[in-house]
């Protein structure tokens, strides 16, 4: 196995399966906090990834609070701070919340 040596990476190891091992909360809070340390010392890129891969995690497994918490965050705080412009990019990121929180209603 493969050590992964990224921030966002070394995080991405940590909060899934805390998701998957019935430990939503836990996750959101482990999401949230190393997003927004990463946020202000101004890794925004590192910031976005935890917190677009754990928010699409958590409105997979039905934790919508907690998936739109991070979203709302990710959105208003990071993309803020970091200048973010719209384009197909981050268009599709978005689109992808989207799809994941309707899927559940078919």
């Amino acid at each position: 196995m493969n050590k992964v040596s990224s921030p966002s990476s070394r995080a991405l190891n940590t909060i899934p399966p805390l998701v998957a091992s019935g430990q939503p909360y836990e996750a959101h809070q482990k999401a949230r906090t190393f997003a927004s340390r990463h946020n202000k010392s101004g890794k925004y890129d590192t910031a976005i990834d935890v917190l677009f891969q754990s928010a699409k995690e958590l409105l997979r497994v039905g934790q919508q609070g907690s998936g739109t918490d991070l979203t709302l965050f990710l959105l208003s705080d990071v993309y803020e701070s970091k200048g973010e412009v719209v384009n197909d990019e981050s268009r599709g990121g978005l689109t992808q919340f989207i799809w994941v929180m309707e899927k559940d209603d078919y």
